[in-house]
């Protein structure tokens, strides 16, 4: 049985492929080497930027043994209404987008649930309407393909090159 591991950390985006098993040492090392790399990439941040956790696959914190990784911080001080405003959101998969680009960007996170994205979305309330959670999935589903990155699970992340212009339009009209 292969394995395949796709991993993002800031602007590094990785995918390993190997049609044998990999052993867990084998793993924490290209996770050690992944997150050097996007640690040599990001300049060192001031003590006051938050560091994003890095969320297990139920949600909560994880306790890894290894350095977290760090997102660029910005000090956009924004509501959900006035990135999807800034986006000039229109549809209900913009809408998923602004909301996503909203936990990354303005509140540091490095990714995402679903319920997490849901609950945005409903803060969005100069956009949101119940069609629009009605059709999350297949909005998801059509994103996944070329604006998010499915991690696991309802578990989600901004492509990085989608991360990067989103930074820019938010951060551009403040």
């Amino acid at each position: 049985m292969g394995t395949k591991i796709h991993l993002r950390a800031g602007e590094v985006e990785l995918s390993l492929e190997t049609e044998s098993p990999l052993a867990v040492s084998d793993i924490k090392e290209f996770i050690s080497q992944v997150q050097g790399l996007a640690q040599s990439l990001v300049p060192e941040p001031d003590d006051t930027a938050p560091l994003a956790p890095s969320n297990g696959a139920n949600g909560t914190a994880s306790s890894s043994t290894t350095a977290p990784l760090l997102l660029e911080h910005t000090n956009l001080q924004l509501h959900v209404n006035s990135v999807a405003d800034r986006l000039s959101v229109k549809s209900g998969p913009e809408l998923v987008i602004a909301a996503a680009a909203y936990l990354q960007i303005v509140e540091g996170r490095q990714s995402f649930t679903r319920k997490e994205l849901l609950e945005t979305m409903k803060s969005a309330t100069s956009h949101y309407n119940q069609n629009i959670g009605s059709n999350l999935g297949a909005a998801l589903k059509s994103l996944s393909t070329s604006k998010l990155n499915q991690l696991n699970n309802g578990t989600y992340a901004l492509k990085s090159h989608e991360l990067a212009a989103l930074r820019s339009q938010v951060a551009e009209r403040s």
